[in-house]
């Protein structure tokens, strides 16, 4: 006899990275729910999954053989991402039972409404040893804060670290802290604080930082070519030219940029990200020109 779920009507999801070297489409009854699990990786991450068969699932553009893999742990789940653009797709369980193959990272699906969803807690945290949090490599910021406090936070590996000196952050925090639905910021799930530059150093060896910029490329997503961790948001220097070509409404924010490093709240040790006041900003509506799923 058939379940329920086997009886409800299926439909087709197209998701995609946010550089679009990873199309995929996936069958399955309409998504009314997301797992969202509170493991190392996943709160980092930001990811929310649904876990479709993996026989329903398709890539329309690129391979699965072609994602960015990051195993720890155990090794039982691999963790894959685009290596350009930093976007999490999806988790492979090599070992798995026939209905828990992969997950899907349901920020990666186009125009699903993630925020209306109901979210599932997973206790992902128990599972396994204890993660270990990686010490911050570089050298601290030079600011002064008044009443500040030295935050360091990492990717998951450890490759890429970060450190920012910034007023407590926590419910009294009083500059502001974004959480923007454009298409890279919802994929890509940060949580943004906005200190001076002079306030972060980001440290890591050069060929483990991935920049992805698009658009006008007046700022880089900073992300960890290992695991995948979306990390900051640096400015990117452009050549006059360059410069000459943008918009007045991007060269006034390449201007701006300059002297900010926004960094995702995500990535470090010690916030509690739900004591936060965050700011939610329609960047889908407010950014032009506007991205056009592919």
């Amino acid at each position: 006899m058939a379940t329920s779920e086997e009886q409800e009507p299926k439909r087709t999801y197209r998701g995609n990275c946010h550089c679009a070297a990873f199309i995929y489409e996936v069958e399955t009854t309409e998504i009314k729910s997301l797992s969202e699990c509170n493991c190392s990786i996943c709160v980092k991450k930001g990811a929310l999954w649904i876990m479709p068969p993996s026989n329903n699932f398709r890539f329309v553009k690129g391979a699965e053989s072609e994602l960015s893999s990051y195993k720890f742990g155990s090794g039982q789940m691999i963790h894959k991402f685009c290596g350009n653009c930093g976007t999490a797709i999806m988790v492979d369980f090599p070992n798995g039972p026939p209905s828990m193959k992969i997950a899907l990272n349901a920020r990666s699906i186009q125009e699903l409404d993630i925020v209306g969803l109901e979210k599932l807690s997973v206790n992902g945290a128990s599972w396994g040893s204890k993660y270990e949090v990686p010490a911050h490599k570089g050298p601290n910021p030079t600011a002064e804060v008044e009443g500040g406090k030295l935050y360091t936070g990492s990717c998951h590996c450890g490759a890429v670290t970060v450190a920012l000196k910034s007023k407590p952050i926590d419910e009294t925090y009083e500059d502001t802290i974004i959480e923007c639905n454009c298409s890279i910021c919802l994929r890509n799930a940060y949580i943004w604080l906005k200190p001076g530059a002079d306030q972060v150093v980001l440290s890591g060896d050069d060929s483990n930082i991935g920049r992805y910029t698009f658009s006008h490329r007046i700022l880089a997503k900073t992300f960890c070519k290992t695991c995948g961790v979306p990390v900051t948001n640096q400015y990117n220097p452009l050549t006059e030219e360059e410069r000459h070509a943008l918009t007045k409404d991007a060269r006034y924010w390449h201007d701006w940029s300059k002297d900010k490093h926004p960094v995702n709240a995500r990535v470090l040790n010690g916030v509690d990200l739900k004591s936060l006041k965050v700011r939610h900003v329609d960047g889908k509506a407010e950014i032009l020109p506007g991205y056009v799923n592919p």
